[in-house]
């Protein structure tokens, strides 16, 4: 590959990269990822937010951190949320609980 070429270089977010779900957790793990230009499966049928793909604007420690990335992004026009790629409810909660 040339220096010059970019058509092979690989994506960055700037290239707004539409991410499958389970690739976002990977490159993320525990983290609050900040993510718009959601594919649904089956958009606008019956309002849910499930998604297959999304494209990653910002990742976070923290739900809070992540609030100025999305209410940017909303301020824009685009559907943008936060979501964790980790556990939300710890194991040993889960192992205690019934």
């Amino acid at each position: 590959m040339l220096a010059n070429d970019t058509d092979n270089a690989p994506a960055t977010l700037t290239q707004r990269e539409r991410t499958p779900w389970s690739e976002i957790r990977r490159r993320y793990p525990d983290a609050w990822v900040v993510l718009v230009d959601f594919e649904r499966p089956n958009y606008g049928t019956d309002g849910d937010l499930s998604f297959t793909h999304a494209v990653v604007l910002a990742h976070h420690r923290t739900r809070k951190e992540a609030s100025p990335d999305v209410k940017a992004a909303l301020q824009r026009g685009e559907e943008a949320g936060s979501f964790f790629t980790g556990r939300l409810i710890p194991l040993a909660y889960e192992l205690l609980v019934p």
